[in-house]
């Protein structure tokens, strides 16, 4: 009996060994992060002389900034994220299902901070929020979080909604039920998997905010990426690499979380 051996592809080669060289230069700074996370040396000598959690009970507990912060984070992504989630659904459902005039003139409004510098739209609303009395609240982060995670929110749930047939929501309403009921028994159930990826691409996107927030926060009220950057102006220990090494692990733990509900979300489906 004799065995074959198939002749790898060339292109296939070259297409892989591609892919492995962009796999690695993007693991690479994380993989030396948290390896710099638990170095013995105060300025990051490498390779580590030794190891230690030293850097990680002083992130934790010795910097007060960075437990407010992380309170801070949380609290405005979590809401943020409600607000463009929520503001965003509509958005798009009311772009991709009904005709209007000046349709894409409004959609080109929503996708605006897509395209306007970070720093412009800092300034706008550092301007706007002191006029409005809002300037250093945890209100003017939510508000220019959504601002900023609307137009990723609106291009997900509008492309979810094009792979959706509006004939399932008509034979609906043929059959008695009005448009709200149509969209809260129809609709949303069948973009639940558009609306989890929008809601967690917006929570890590507000969680890791930084430019429009220098703008807006005040010491009460920075967020973490904001507490790590003010650190950075007085230390260079290894402490910034363990919080950074902790926000890899907390973003990692989102994704898997929101692979589980999506896995178990599609199984339902076919149950």
């Amino acid at each position: 009996m004799k065995t074959h051996f198939r002749v790898a592809d060339p292109i296939s080669i070259v297409l892989f060994t591609a892919f492995g060289a962009v796999i690695t230069y993007l693991m690479a700074p994380l993989v030396l992060i948290v390896l710099n996370s638990f170095n013995t040396s105060t300025y990051g000598a490498f390779p580590p002389p030794g190891f230690t959690l030293d850097w990680y009970a002083n992130a934790l507990f010795q910097v007060p900034d960075f437990r407010l912060g992380l309170v801070n984070s949380l609290i405005v992504a979590a809401a943020s994220t409600f607000v463009s989630v929520t503001l965003g659904v509509l958005a798009a459902y009311a772009l991709t299902r009904y005709r209007f005039r000046q349709r894409e003139t409004v959609r080109t409004v929503l996708m605006l901070p897509l395209f306007l510098p970070s720093i412009v739209v800092g300034a706008a609303l550092f301007v706007l929020f002191i006029l409005v009395s809002l300037y250093g609240t945890l209100t003017s982060l939510v508000l220019s979080h959504a601002l900023l995670n609307l137009p990723f929110v609106i291009t997900v749930i509008s492309a979810n909604l094009k792979t959706f047939s509006p004939q399932y929501e008509e034979a609906a309403m043929d059959l008695g039920a009005n448009g709200i009921r149509t969209f809260f028994e129809i609709t949303l159930p069948n973009i639940r998997f558009g609306i989890m990826l929008a809601t967690v691409l917006a929570f890590v996107l507000s969680f890791d905010q930084v430019d429009v927030s220098l703008f807006l926060a005040r010491p009460q009220t920075i967020t973490l990426p904001i507490a790590m950057f003010k650190y950075t102006e007085n230390y260079q220990d290894p402490t910034l690499a363990a919080v950074a090494s902790l926000m890899i692990l907390f973003a990692a733990l989102v994704a898997l979380v929101a692979i589980w509900l999506l896995t178990r979300s599609r199984l339902s489906t076919y149950l």
